[in-house]
Parts: C-alpha cells; structure tokens; sequence
C-alpha cells in the first residue's frame, strides 16, 4: 500500500513538473516570437538602398529605445518621365496563396500630405513593411516605420503590443522639431501592430487609423494563429495554451483586455478603417462585427491571407484612397 502511494506521489510530481516545463517553455515561445514564429521578409533588398534611413529614439522618461525606418515621400523630379515603384508579393496562409502588386507611376505620386506610421504584426519586423511603405511614399506621405518591442531589433522585452504607443508617441514629439513628421499623422497597423495602432489614437499627435487584418483578443487569436504557423509545436502545446498565455502575459505585466482592440475601436472619435478578409481565422471579421461606431468603415476582402492584408493591390489602393478623402482628415 505504501509503495502504490507513493509511486501515485512520484507519478504526480512528474506530471506536475512535465505541466510546468511545458508551461514555461511555451511561454518563452510566446514571449520571443522574433526567434521561434518570425514572419518571412516580403522584401528581399536593404531598406538603404531605397531611400530609407535607419534610427533609434530613446525616451528620456523611460529610458526604452525603438529602432525604426524613415523615409520621405517620393517625387516625381526623382524618376524618369515615365517611372514608376512596383511591389510584387506572394503570400500563403490557411489554404489561400495570394500574389499582390501594384505599379504606381510617377505621374500620380503626391495626392497626399501627411505622415504614415506603420506597425508590423506578430513575429514580423520593421523590414515586413517596406511594400507597405512604397505605397504610402507615392501617395505622397513620410513614413516611420518602428520595430515593435521584442521584434526585429529591438533591445526592449516583448510586451504583446501593448505599450510601445507611448514611446511612439514621443518619438512623433521629437519628429517634429526637424520637420520630418507632417501632418497629419495616420498610423498603419496589421495583426499585432493594429492594437499600438489603436492604442495612439488616444494621442493628439494622430489623426486617424487603418487598420489590417487587426488581431482579435490575443488568446483568441493565438489559438487561431499556433495551429498554422507552427503545427508541431501546436502538437505539444495545444492543451496548455491557456497557461502559456497566463504566463507570458504575467512576466511582461500585460493583462488581456489590454490586448482586445475592440474598446478603443468602439469609443475612437477618430477616423477608422479597418480591414479584414473573409478567411482569415487570426482577425475573423465576425468578432469585430460588434463595433458600432460613425467613425469606423468596415471592408471585407475576399479569400485573402493573413500576411496579404498589409499590402495593397491596385483594387485595394482605390479602397483605401477613397477611404483617405472620405475621411476628411487626408485631402489630395
């Protein structure tokens, strides 16, 4: 009887250590998606050698850093008569393979003014969005384009997107004084991204937000994104992943209504729009049906991927232009 006891002890002691083993280092995967779920750079080309230069803001209250892209808008004078920018991507994800391009000559650059902060997503890094950024600098806006904490280069710990508005915003503060930043300011976010997006509508400094393929509340959306993205894991993990969550959320001090969007969604004052696909399981267009705002125009674009959300074919571009003057914040 003594021995069956405790064999039960040892059996459960096991148990429990395996549990928390599996907790911890799926936690750690959670927290460094830089390193274990990293998205593939849609743009194979150093950001240099296209117009773009590479900084870092410290905040002198917090002492956090952000690395970041600058770019100012394309002009016509800097292409030949008949030049133009051209992207070309292809990207799959949940059984959809799209390819997405767009040719904007140089005749049709600067029908806006204005300035593009553009927030990559989960496991991305600032390099994801460079084709979103060539759209934006032929329209005629600056661009600054960050790394999100815990992504690309950044030194500071992964915080789910949940406080880099603040430093953002006072990177848009130091902007000003050189002129880079012009107004007015519209921030750009995809999956991840979408939420400091929406976190600096609250900030004077912006005008309005787009927002693609925006992720749902993060337990929702992670047990969407992990089947896909990282399947054998998925195998191991999948009946821990609430506790994965807890824990990764606990060591970085965020809590899970600081990662659902759908608050500062329903309450913004500010102009919205926010895109989804009809197949898309991360940013599902359902959950963000219940947003009952003025200020919000939502499209739904048909059998696209995830990662194919941050850039704009030609169909998309008159999409979001229209949306621009509609807006009356952006006027060509």
């Amino acid at each position: 009887m003594i021995n069956l006891k405790l064999n039960k002890l040892i059996t459960l002691a096991l148990s429990v250590l395996f549990l928390s083993a599996c907790t911890s280092f799926g936690s750690y995967i959670i927290s460094h998606p830089d390193v274990y779920l990293s998205e593939a750079e849609f743009i194979n080309i150093d950001p240099k050698d296209i117009g773009f230069t590479k900084d870092k803001f410290c905040s002198a209250s917090s002492n956090k850093c952000i690395p970041y892209l600058f770019a100012t808008s394309y002009q016509p004078s800097d292409f030949p008569k008949d030049g133009a920018v051209y992207y070309s991507l292809h990207s799959t994800g949940n059984g959809v393979e799209n390819t997405i391009s767009h040719r904007m000559p140089s005749k049709t650059f600067n029908r806006f003014k204005g300035t593009a902060v553009l927030l990559h997503g989960y496991g991305g890094k600032k390099e994801v969005m460079i084709a979103t950024a060539i759209y934006f600098r032929a329209i005629g806006m600056n661009v600054i384009v960050p790394d999100l904490f815990g992504h690309g280069e950044s030194k500071e710990n992964f915080v789910f997107a949940a406080r880099e508005h603040e430093i953002i915003e006072e990177l848009l503060t130091e902007l000003e004084s050189n002129s880079s930043k012009v107004e007015p300011v519209v921030v750009v976010g995809h999956s991840m991204g979408a939420l400091s997006a929406s976190n600096l509508l609250l900030s004077d400094k912006v005008s309005a937000a787009i927002l693609l393929a925006p992720m749902m509340r993060f337990d929702l959306a992670a047990k969407q994104y992990f089947p896909y993205k990282a399947p054998i894991l998925n195998k191991f993990f999948a009946n821990h992943i609430d506790n994965m969550i807890t824990q990764a959320m606990n060591e970085a001090n965020v809590t899970l209504p600081e990662t659902d969007l759908l608050s500062n969604t329903k309450k913004s004052n500010k102009p919205i729009l926010l895109v989804n696909s009809n197949v898309d399981p991360v940013s599902e267009a359902d959950y963000f049906s219940s947003v009952k705002n003025d200020n919000v125009k939502n499209i739904i674009l048909k059998e696209r991927s995830h990662s194919s959300l941050m850039v704009f074919s030609k169909e998309d571009a008159n999409i979001i232009e229209k949306w621009l003057v509609q807006s009356q914040v952006f006027l060509p």
